[in-house]
């Protein structure tokens, strides 16, 4: 038998070339790493049932003998796991395609495989509903698929089906008993899909399922909003007909007429009209449908809603009127009917622009000129907005020292944008104005209504300082999904590699450092301790050098 001190001396030269093998860069627990432990088991068993005649040569055996065993066990392992993969692969190449003798074949050892999911989530009942494979679908269904079964989008069967216009698959996961209201991705049903996508037939084919027109996703809009903000008329009809509500308000108090006529729908609008739609809706910022239709230069939808009752009086919440609705969209016959009817033409609204602003604003030449000759006058602007578009430091800093929110929404403006105060100094190239506004807390990253940040409004605007300036800003770190449950957690997300340094204040004058984290792939996490914890406290994330 072999001595102890040999048995670990054995053991320690097997050990190396098996660990070796198994590490590459940082030591991790991977399925090598567990060989190693396996393997270790092994020289133990083996190391005391052999007796020694030739240590060197035996010591020289084993070693080989153990080195080809650790390759063709993990050369084993890597076969089975691409196997594995190549495998699973197939069964949803094999649904979306329709090939059931591959899927008997492959579920023939593994049933639960029929829920099997890909990167997205999605099961082979998934593929084949998006393919129309029918045949397929029932088999999988007999093989106990789950027909409600929803992706990493939440999308079940049922929305994939409907979204590729697959109508006798549709019509097969109804048969089954699919949830035809089940809410998906943004709590949207199948019938927000169909809709959508102007699947007429699919629309009747849900509704004839007891799917509701009136469910609303998360902005508060129903398939009838969609109908109408699309023009798909004859979805919308059959919608209202089967028991669709025209005053359903979104989550900014647009209902379907509103849709409509801001995309200037007629039909639609017509069709919402003769079920008595209220025509002088207002919404969350004061707009009626006939001066959202203005707003959109749509005259044919314009004059109907007026035919209709429209009030032209309108004022909204930010202060616009009609004759800033049509100068902004350079509609000229509006604009003399509402001066020869003494509209205000100098009116200012919330931002301090007048009609002639909009009419400048929005390049309609002629529109200037006509405004000009009936005393048309640009406004005051004493807006947080112009100063930081124009870089008037002294203003900003006037208005900034005041009760201001610096994040303030531009609302008053025609054609609506969303824009805050950052928006406009970037459009203006006010390098000075950025600088204030971001260190008075002013968001860097925050988007307009097409999803532009400041600095891609730098950019559209060719303002190339404050285009290097902003990407400086946004290439730093920032604190998102805060959790507070005993003690603090926050992800930051930022530039790939880099290192940063969490610090805490409770006072926002001293602040210490209480943490390094490593943004390995763009992101970190921070657990905070409980001996951090104070009545309040602020942390903050800091790039390091």
């Amino acid at each position: 038998m072999l001595k102890q001190k040999n048995r670990e001396r054995l053991h320690t030269e097997l050990a190396q070339p098996c660990y070796l093998f198994t590490r590459k860069g940082k030591k991790k627990h991977t399925h090598n790493h567990y060989l190693v432990n396996i393997v270790f088991f092994i020289h133990s068993q083996f190391s005391t049932r052999i007796n020694i005649t030739n240590s060197l040569k035996i010591r020289h055996n084993v070693r080989v003998f153990f080195q080809k065993f650790i390759f063709l066990t993990t050369v084993l392992l890597l076969q089975s796991s691409i196997y594995s993969q190549e495998e699973s692969n197939d069964i949803w190449e094999a649904a979306a395609t329709g090939n059931i003798d591959r899927l008997e074949e492959l579920f023939s050892n593994n049933n639960s495989l029929v829920n099997a999911i890909d990167t997205s989530g999605s099961s082979p009942l998934h593929h084949a509903a998006w393919n129309g494979k029918i045949e397929t679908m029932k088999w999988l269904i007999n093989n106990k698929a789950d027909i409600e079964f929803q992706n990493n989008l939440n999308w079940s069967p049922l929305h994939w089906a409907t979204r590729n216009g697959q109508i006798q698959s549709v019509r097969l996961l109804l048969e089954n008993n699919a949830k035809v209201n089940l809410q998906g991705n943004l709590n949207q049903t199948a019938l927000h899909l169909a809709v959508k996508h102007n699947y007429e037939k699919i629309v009747t084919v849900l509704l004839n399922a007891k799917a509701q027109p009136n469910k609303t996703d998360i902005y508060g809009q129903t398939p009838i909003h969609l109908a109408a903000l699309d023009g798909y008329t004859p979805i919308l009809i059959n919608l209202l007909e089967n028991g669709g509500e025209t005053e359903v308000e979104t989550i900014w108090g647009a209902t379907p007429l509103s849709a409509a006529a801001a995309r200037g729908r007629k039909l639609a609008v017509e069709a919402l009209l003769l079920r008595n739609a209220n025509v002088n809706h207002r919404t969350d910022l004061g707009w009626t449908p006939v001066f959202a239709s203005v707003v959109g230069k749509f005259n044919s939808t314009t004059k109907l809603l007026r035919q209709n009752g429209a009030d032209i009086n309108i004022v909204t919440k930010p202060g616009n009127t009609l004759l800033h609705a049509a100068a902004s969209s350079g509609m000229d016959e509006i604009i003399k009917e509402l001066l020869e009817i003494k509209f205000e033409i100098n009116r200012e609204d919330a931002g301090g622009l007048t009609p002639l602003d909009y009419a400048k604003d929005n390049l309609w030449n002629k529109t200037v000129l006509l405004l000009k000759s009936k005393g048309g006058e640009i406004g005051s602007k004493p807006t947080l907005h112009h100063a930081a578009f124009t870089g008037d430091i002294k203003i900003l800093e006037k208005l900034t020292s005041k009760v201001y929110n610096i994040e303030q929404r531009d609302d008053w403006h025609l054609p609506p944008r969303n824009w805050t105060p950052l928006h406009y100094a970037a459009a203006g190239g006010n390098l000075e104005a950025i600088n204030r506004l971001i260190h008075l807390g002013a968001n860097f990253r925050t988007i307009d209504y097409l999803g532009r940040t400041p600095m891609m409004i730098a950019i559209d605007s060719s303002q190339s300082e404050a285009v290097k300036l902003l990407k400086k800003w946004e290439s730093l770190p920032k604190i998102t999904n805060i959790i507070f449950k005993d003690q603090i957690s926050f992800k930051i997300s930022g530039n790939i590699d880099t290192k940063c340094e969490i610090e805490i204040s409770t006072d926002l004058k001293k602040w210490v450092k209480i943490g390094i984290i490593n943004l390995d792939n763009g992101t970190g996490h921070f657990q905070g301790s409980k001996e951090n914890l104070f009545p309040k406290a602020f942390y903050r994330v800091k790039l390091r050098e």
